[in-house]
């Protein structure tokens, strides 16, 4: 075995792993990967830059620039929603939902398809109090059985029409493929919507298990009278550097502050809202003044009012939060937001809210 394929091993080896361990965008260890290839001779930059001009790969970029002005427009947006409004059943609107996804994503690849859908799709089973994941697999599987019905509807057909071509082969042509991925579809659609319904897991949303374990989540601390925190600033009394917990909402006289500002001065008998870490919760029953309250019985909704609203976030690969704390984030400062909790892998992270790391699709609620 060659120099030249045991290092190539060892790259894509060290790339995955870092795919794997998100150390940083997918995009950048792509590069870094492609870049150590030249550096070291494996590759010419012609070789190098061959892939960007295939074909395929031009037409997948400016298959994805249509579906963005499609995806502006809303017209399809209102077509799905219509389709699956009008199902008299959960299973009657997926097939509903299914087949004109499946016929679209003919025309304009898959991938953004779902990206387009899932927003609308989601909003749609939380409205009828339905599990989106009884529909949100089945998104996915419509615009990949549509995808095969065209050359231009996945980008793996376009990749391999584009290579099949420098090769001197014909390539395929339009519809093709369409003989064998019609049929295939409809037995596929006619399998997930019959036995692939019941088999599908019948999941609450992360906003939904996220109310119900509400009391978890919060912890309530009463200023009582008397109290020597009276008068101070957030910061003078020390509630900012709480080692577990995280102060998310101030309630005074009906009147709520959210987030809290550390110049806000304590008054008697306002209510303080922490989220965290309640394993360290002893910390806040030893400050004098306050009266704590384990396992409040304020719920997440009732954190919402005319000024301030609860809202789930997911990070994206593109977003400046990756790899950063909240802290570090300056979610307070910079969106005028606080951190209710953070969720990943369906799993709520018990730490203190301003020590989490956020990592490309974490989800957090302020």
């Amino acid at each position: 075995m060659s120099f030249e394929i045991v290092f190539v091993i060892l790259v894509v080896v060290g790339m995955l792993i870092c795919l794997i361990k998100e150390v940083a965008r997918p995009d950048f260890i792509l590069f870094c990967s492609l870049a150590t290839l030249i550096l070291f001779g494996i590759l010419t930059p012609a070789e190098a830059l061959k892939g960007f001009s295939n074909e395929g790969m031009l037409t997948v970029a400016l298959l994805f620039i249509v579906a963005g002005a499609v995806k502006q427009s809303g017209s399809l947006n209102h077509l799905v929603e219509k389709a699956l409004s009008s199902g008299k059943s959960p299973r009657r609107s997926l097939l509903q939902m299914m087949v004109p996804i499946s016929g679209m994503s003919a025309f304009l690849n898959n991938t953004p398809m779902v990206v387009m859908f899932t927003p609308v799709v989601r909003k749609w089973c939380r409205d009828r109090n339905i599990s989106p994941s009884k529909f949100l697999l089945p998104l996915s599987y419509a615009a990949i059985f549509g995808g095969t019905w065209t050359l231009i509807g996945t980008s793996t057909n376009l990749v391999v029409h584009g290579f099949m071509l420098e090769k001197g082969m014909a390539g395929f042509s339009m519809f093709q493929l369409a003989i064998v991925s019609i049929p295939a579809s409809i037995v596929a659609i006619t399998f997930m919507v019959t036995i692939g319904y019941k088999l599908l897991p019948d999941r609450k949303t992360s906003e939904e298990t996220f109310e119900e374990s509400s009391r978890e989540y919060l912890s309530e601390a009463i200023v009582e009278q008397q109290s020597p925190l009276i008068g101070k600033t957030i910061e003078e009394a020390g509630l900012r550097q709480l080692k577990g917990l995280y102060l998310i909402e101030v309630i005074s006289n009906g009147d709520r502050t959210a987030p809290v500002p550390s110049y806000y001065k304590i008054k008697e008998g306002d209510r303080l809202i922490f989220t965290g870490l309640f394993s360290t919760i002893v910390e806040l029953q030893n400050i004098r003044g306050l009266t704590v309250e384990t396992g409040t019985h304020l719920k997440l909704g009732d954190l919402q009012n005319g000024s301030a609203s609860l809202v789930e976030a997911v990070v994206s690969h593109q977003s400046s939060l990756i790899h950063k704390t909240v802290k570090e984030s300056r979610v307070r400062s910079k969106y005028d937001a606080g951190v209710v909790a953070v969720h990943r892998n369906d799993e709520r992270i018990n730490n203190k809210v301003g020590d989490i790391k956020l990592k490309l699709g974490t989800p957090y609620f302020y």
